[in-house]
């Protein structure tokens, strides 16, 4: 399926990536400085994704950098607290390639969304909230150790 022939969200998503038509895109649910994210349907699977549109991987060294250590380490991690990475989307040629697309299991919402919308959050949800924090910080701890 030509991802132009789809809506409109897709094709702005999209815009010419070499593999997306194995995704229908559902809404932008997501903006931030780095770029977008969406939620889709992994057409293959069945599952429900998010996807992480990063623009313009290459116009900057340090950011081009960083957001290679996260993915290599994110892919490798299993965790209950982590997101986890499904897919990483090839580019059409290596002469567009500019954008990056990262495709995630899709969380109900973030812990950002959940400190805002609830002011009746008690001590107790805090302290769960830190714990999953820690559990997950000492799991990449375990696999990357570090000084």
């Amino acid at each position: 399926m030509d991802p132009h022939k789809k809506g409109s969200a897709e094709a702005e998503f999209f815009t010419k990536y070499g593999e997306a038509s194995r995704y229908q895109i559902h809404e932008v649910i997501g903006k931030g400085s780095y770029g977008v994210v969406g939620s889709a349907i992994d057409t293959h699977t069945g599952e429900k994704v998010a996807i992480k549109k990063i623009n313009d991987v290459f116009e900057h060294v340090s950011d081009a950098t960083r957001i290679l250590r996260e993915i290599k380490l994110l892919r490798l991690l299993r965790h209950p607290d982590i997101v986890e990475i499904k897919h990483i989307m090839l580019p059409p040629s290596r002469r567009e390639f500019k954008d990056i697309y990262v495709v995630f299991e899709l969380m109900e919402s973030d812990l950002h969304q959940v400190i805002k919308a609830n002011d009746d959050l008690t001590p107790e949800h805090h302290q769960f909230f830190l714990y999953q924090l820690l559990r997950g910080l000492k799991y990449i701890h375990t696999i990357y150790p570090c000084n």
